[in-house]
Parts: C-alpha cells; structure tokens; sequence
C-alpha cells in the first residue's frame, strides 16, 4: 500500500509556546484531513489501522480514527468506541446519498476515499483562503479557544469549527469476537470529540478521559461545512510541545 504526500513545511502552520497560552496557526495552504472510522470487532479493521499509523505525520496529514459502536454488540466491546462516532459516520452517508456504514472506511478531506489501499495519491495540497488559530490556554489545559475566518462572510455561515483529542500508542489485547486473540495498535484515536463550534471566539473545555496520556495527545481543529462535508481549514497541535 503505497501513498505519496507533499511535504510543504512552515506554509502550512507553525506553533508557539513561548508565551504563556500554546497557539498553532494555520499558513497558506491546508493540510489534507484523512478520518478513518473503524472498531476493534472487526475483522478487516486491522490493516487499515496499520495503514493509519503508517501515514507519516506531518503539516500535509492529519489522521483521525473513529472507532465505531455498531460492533459492540457482537462479541468484544471496544473501549474507544462512541456512538457519537457513529452518528458523524451516519452523516457522512447522508450526504453522499448511500445511507450505508461500514467498517473500515476512509474519508479524505470530509468526501469518502475508496482508493486508499491502492495507489491513490496526496500529491499537492489545496490552498486556502480561511485561517485558523488554536490556543491552548496556560494552566488549563486543554481549555481551548479556536478561531477561523473566511474571506466570504456568506461562506463562513455555512462553516463550524470542531475540535478532536487523539492519542497515540494505544494496544488492545481483543479477548473476544473477530479479532480474538490478536495484539491490536491505534495511532491518532479519536478520545474526545466537541462541536460544532461557531468560527469566531469558539471557547471549549475538552473532556480527557481517565486513561489517556497527555503526553501522546494531540490536538486536531478543523472547520467544515455541514451539508457536502467541505474542510476549509484544519491545524494540529501536539500537547507534548505546550510544556
């Protein structure tokens, strides 16, 4: 399974800590967002988690991975698993006028990608005329305070911000179900999820998990247009890089 990324660098965003709150911004371009919606209880899962952390993380790649909660119920729970995840999976076919889920499926930039365990390539990456700026306020922290603006007041309308915590380095040792007996790694796993958010002045505190080591997080902001899915603008901020 072969994908060829761009790699643009500084054009893209930068981040600062050296005051007292942690701020990344976007640059010129936009970073491609890749979603991954997956579960522990399924069979064909496992490479396409692999794929996912395979992906080299950069300005160009943001990963997400969803794990969905339609599989529970057939022989292992997935401890990552949020029906809210399935609902934004849900959406997603919606719009795209199947009405089908499924598991694994990959969504490039809010549209569905087929080809990703081809030879599809990210060979350039899309400019953008909307920037965003994610803060990470100083002693708390995983308050967080994101704005986007657009060139288009009539666009921007359309447009809400959204804010994911994921964390790498995940194993589950699946005792039950498809997958029983198998070692199984998550990178970029979605354990907070909070949105929409309006574009302008959007002040969140994002829940952590008990479980969850701050010291693999990140923080993942984007803003998309609910009714095709449209990314305008997406930024990253590892936590690890807020000390």
């Amino acid at each position: 399974m072969r994908v060829a990324f761009a790699l643009i660098g500084l054009s893209l965003g930068f981040v600062s800590s050296a005051s007292a709150d942690c701020v990344v911004q976007s640059g010129a371009a936009r970073a491609h967002l890749i979603e991954l919606y997956t579960s522990e209880g399924c069979s064909s899962c496992p490479p396409a988690d692999q794929w996912l952390r395979q992906l080299p993380q950069s300005a160009s790649v943001v990963a997400l991975a969803f794990h969905v909660d339609y599989w529970d119920s057939l022989g292992w729970r997935d401890r990552f698993a949020d029906a809210r995840y399935t609902t934004r999976q849900q959406a997603l076919a919606a719009r795209a006028e199947s009405g089908i889920v499924y598991t694994p499926e990959v969504v490039l930039d809010g549209r569905e990608w087929r080809d990703w365990h081809g030879d599809g390539a990210l060979s350039s990456l899309p400019s953008s005329a909307a920037t965003m700026k994610l803060t990470v306020a100083a002693g708390t922290r995983l308050h967080v305070h994101v704005d986007t603006a657009l060139a288009s007041p009539t666009e921007a309308a359309s447009y809400r911000n959204y804010v994911a915590l994921t964390e790498d380095g995940l194993t589950s040792h699946v005792q039950a179900g498809e997958n029983r007996g198998v070692l199984l790694r998550h990178d970029h796993v979605v354990r907070a999820f909070v949105g929409p958010l309006p574009l302008a002045g959007g002040d969140v505190d994002v829940p952590v998990p008990g479980d969850v080591d701050l010291s693999r997080t990140a923080l993942v902001a984007f803003a998309q247009r609910a009714r095709d899915g449209d990314v305008a603008q997406v930024v990253r901020l590892p936590l690890g890089q807020c000390r």
